[in-house]
């Protein structure tokens, strides 16, 4: 791999003499330390060091649960026995338990049996229990007795009911989503990621409906006291944190199967069977492959996934009974799209990676829960990249890179490692900073040490903390011994601090070197003076087949490469950098005419970061479009990431020019570079093309409608008219292009029709293209209707809350979006429901979309009022974002409405 040569901290002092570096893949590492802007290293996990809001006097040891269940019952009732460790005498014991009815409580302490009153706390979600003879709770084992009820959520959170169309009617199941804090809302817990303990479950349910938990089934038996209901006890979880205990009743079917020795089920709604197939075949693969990478088997005896109907969201990784929203677990061969399948295989690999990632090396808290997100969003590219690799999966990772960064150039963005998490704001960890950040920073980190050498230290963090926690600390001291290298400081500087860098790039040829100049600053900073923010960036050089990594993590560093090439040179080389790289206008136009020479990646990064330097005021936004006109010249497999790239900035600059003459000669920019594209691919998948071809296909027809293209509408409509009669179907390769350019040129009749569909439809795949459509018509009253509809109890409630949201993205009618969602801000708010943070998501989602300054300010205020500080960070960072497409409107508005007319691209 070539040799490793260190710098001198003086040569970083001076900044001037340049360090010679030798042909090949060297990594040339800078000895100076950051500035005070650098995070610490992260410490090793330490129980005691470790924050807790519940404190750690208490200590659970074994939960053993009774639920009772049905389905039909709008309640539940349950008995919980929580062995618990005291280490020094306490007046009273703290536990987690929220919107539970306390029915009796004990504390057994050997032989002595003491009745506890319970005191309820709504504002911190727990139960104090004191004994009732106020003597104190001497130090050592004691076990909690409590006997207690709860409700049945409707909103997809704690224990929720799922309905389901079956046998001319409804049906329910019941499911779980515990994490973040809604365990407590089941059981009462130690519901912290601290705390593991094993789990003893027993569940009596009605006899017509089958009981599915993490575990095996121990025993099952008729319940003596009554006929109709069953008890089934499963086998203790090995310990584990409160929030991955999962547990489903309900009228279920299974597909099974088997792969490294673990039984496998894939559990569906009745009548949904078949369209797990694929789910199995994914997971039968992945299962192997995640034993060998991670160098530890899957420790529990089986492996369920569950498709929940309705109201689910998005997946879970419960230990050993994962469940999934239908629409990413389910696919249907016929008539699914590429993006689900591609969806579907993705999200299994990132629930599976989180068996280890997550359960069998749980986080020491929330500020570390990057160790479950980045880390299975990271193995899930990875593995889906392995087994599908015609998917030009590092090539289609660059847009939700993109999404992290435009949520992390904001000020309201935070780090990775988040600092202290307060626990009503604890969904604020779960985002494109944790996932898509994290993710990518991860693989920025493995190209600089080495895929082996990644490995090696991830199995041994694997095999030191299984069944326990882990900090970033215990990740970094294991990888830094497998490289032999200082990794935490590096990773610190990325993971302990908001923002990314922009690095600079100059080059030129002396005396037969080529003298790189590099320069970093935060990426969106008001001054360079004002910016004290400094990273360690493994910056990849390359010209052609040489390749170099440089370490900057000084303001600005020179590096001599051997000899002067023709080729350009690259920087971020193999796209794996979380960074935005500016050429000098010289290298920026080489780089553009030779855009068809480039590598792959290398052409997807420029793409990218000259539309987000454009969008910055960083570069005109014709440099963009010279890029863009240019894609059709590429013919390799890169072609249809190349045009998904440009077609996300398409739809971002319609944001942005909504309503001004720009808008119009950007819809015929955008029908002249994808209309094109269309017709050389046509409409039907041909004999021998590759899957990226027709994933793009479906893409553009959705995108040209929404940019006035009416041969494509038209011809969408026609396709769409005919199936909704009864004719032949839309195959599954255009169907979602197909139904979304349905929707955006919608008349009244075509609306009924959509609106049947959608309340017809079985499938969450389809209800939700079907909603999508009809949120993407330009009619007011109509958009009226569908939002209104949204309220009335006739959509199930993971997608209803949605509506305004979709309206404002699809559609023109954003601000009529917004003011309905303002308007109607309690009853979406309980269709979100509270506990996961989903009711802050309704006016920062219905605003999205604006380019209008005005409406950032109203959405700061407005969110404000009806969300409370706990939402105000979603809506500074949505607010920021309007500003910046505010200000490019009003930037490059007038420019582009001149020069768009003669644009044209490269035939």
């Amino acid at each position: 791999m070539g040799d490793e040569i260190r710098g001198n901290a003086a040569y970083s002092a001076a900044m001037k003499a340049p360090i010679h570096l030798s042909r090949g893949l060297l990594v040339l590492t800078a000895a100076v330390l950051l500035g005070s802007t650098a995070a610490a290293a992260a410490d090793r996990f330490d129980f005691d060091a470790t924050p807790s809001l519940l404190g750690k006097v208490a200590k659970p040891l074994r939960y053993r649960l009774q639920l009772d269940l049905d389905p039909a019952k709008p309640r539940f009732t349950g008995q919980a026995g929580i062995d618990v460790e005291l280490r020094e005498p306490q007046a009273t014991i703290v536990l987690h338990a929220f919107q539970l009815d306390a029915a009796e409580a004990w504390l057994v302490s050997g032989s002595r049996r003491t009745r506890l009153n319970v005191a309820a706390d709504e504002a911190t979600q727990t139960w104090r229990l004191k004994p009732e003879d106020a003597a104190a709770i001497a130090a050592g084992p004691h076990t909690i007795e409590l006997r207690y009820s709860g409700k049945v959520h409707d909103t997809g959170e704690g224990l929720f009911a799922a309905p389901y169309g079956a046998d001319g009617g409804t049906q329910r199941m019941l499911a779980t989503q515990l994490q973040a804090i809604s365990a407590r809302t089941v059981f009462p817990s130690f519901d912290e990621p601290l705390f593991r303990a094993p789990i003893e479950l027993t569940v009596r349910a009605p006899k017509a409906e089958r009981v599915i938990a993490n575990m095996p089934v121990a025993e099952e038996r008729d319940d003596p006291a009554d006929a109709s209901m069953r008890i089934h006890r499963f086998a203790p979880t090995p310990p584990m944190v409160s929030y991955l205990m999962a547990v489903a009743v309900g009228r279920i079917d299974e597909l099974a199967g088997e792969s490294a020795g673990v039984p496998l089920r894939i559990l569906t709604a009745p009548g949904k069977r078949e369209q797990a197939r694929y789910a199995l075949d994914a997971t039968q693969k992945l299962l192997p492959y995640f034993n060998a990478y991670f160098g530890q088997p899957y420790a529990l005896p089986k492996l369920d996934q569950l498709a929940v109907p309705s109201v689910r969201n998005g997946a879970m990784e419960d230990w050993g009974l994962i469940s999934y929203a239908e629409s990413v677990l389910l696919y249907d061969a016929a008539r699914s799209s590429p993006e689900t399948q591609r969806w579907v295989f993705s999200i299994i690999a990132h629930e599976v990676a989180h068996q280890w990632f997550g359960n069998l090396v749980a986080p020491a808290s929330w500020e570390e829960i990057w160790l479950n997100e980045a880390f299975a969003t990271w193995m899930a590219t990875k593995a889906t990249d392995h087994f599908n690799p015609d998917w030009q999966v590092r090539l289609r990772a660059r847009q939700p890179m993109e999404d992290a960064m435009r949520t992390d150039v904001t000020v309201a963005s935070r780090p990775i490692r988040s600092g202290p998490v307060n626990e009503r704001r604890v969904f604020e960890v779960f985002d494109d900073i944790t996932y898509e950040k994290g993710g990518a920073v991860l693989s920025m980190l493995e190209q600089w040490i080495g895929p082996d050498m990644f490995q090696k230290g991830l199995a041994a963090y694997m095999a030191e903390r299984k069944f326990s926690n882990a900090t970033a600390g215990d990740l970094w001291h294991h990888i830094g011994r497998a490289a032999g290298r200082d990794v935490s400081a590096v990773a610190s500087s990325w993971t302990d601090q908001p923002g990314f860098p922009l690095v600079s790039v100059r080059s030129t040829c002396e005396r037969g070197s080529t003298r790189v100049h590099l320069q970093q600053r935060r990426f969106g900073a008001a001054s360079a003076s004002a910016d004290t923010a400094r990273w360690r960036i493994p910056v990849r050089l390359a010209r052609g087949r040489d390749a170099a990594t440089v370490l900057l993590d000084a303001a600005e560093q020179t590096v001599d490469l051997p000899g002067c090439k023709p080729v350009p040179l690259v920087a971020n080389a193999g796209g794996a950098g979380f960074y935005r790289v500016r050429y000098s206008p010289v290298a920026l136009k080489a780089l553009t005419a030779g855009l068809n020479r480039l590598a792959p990646v290398d052409r997807v990064s420029l793409v990218a970061d000259t539309f987000a330097l454009a969008q910055a005021g960083a570069l005109p936004m014709s440099a963009f479009f010279d890029l863009a006109a240019r894609i059709p010249s590429v013919h390799d497999a890169s072609r249809a990431a190349l045009f998904s790239v440009a077609a996300e900035s398409f739809r971002e600059l319609d944001r942005a020019l909504a309503g001004t003459p720009a808008q119009r000669r950007l819809h015929a920019a955008g029908r002249l570079l994808f209309g094109r594209e269309l017709a050389r691919l046509g409409w039907a998948v041909r004999k021998g093309e590759s899957s990226e071809s027709t994933a793009l296909r479906s893409e553009l027809i959705g995108l040209l409608a929404r940019l006035g293209d009416r041969a494509v509408a038209a011809r969408a409509g026609r396709l769409f008219d005919a199936e909704a009669a009864g004719g032949r179907a839309v195959p599954g390769s255009i169907r979602d292009g197909v139904m979304m350019a349905a929707g955006h040129a919608a008349d009244a009749r075509r609306f009924e029709a959509l609106l049947k569909r959608m309340k017809a439809a079985e499938d969450e795949e389809d209800r939700r293209l079907f909603a999508n459509a009809l949120a993407a018509g330009d009619d007011p009253a109509r958009a009226e209707r569908l939002m209104t509809l949204a309220l009335s109890g006739d959509m199930p409630s993971n997608l209803a809350r949605r509506v305004p949201g979709r309206v404002a993205e699809f559609s023109p009618l954003g601000l009529q979006a917004y003011r309905f969602a303002r308007a109607h801000w309690s009853q979406l708010a309980d269709l979100s429901g509270r506990q996961f943070g989903g009711h802050f998501w309704i006016l920062p989602g219905a605003a999205y979309a604006s380019n209008d300054a005005a409406m950032a300010k109203r959405l700061v205020a407005d969110q404000a009022e009806l969300a409370g500080a706990d939402g105000a960070a979603l809506a500074a960072q949505v607010s920021e974002l309007i500003e910046r497409r505010a200000a490019l409107k009003q930037r490059e508005g007038a420019r582009l409405a001149v020069s768009l007319a003669a644009w044209r691209p490269v035939r």
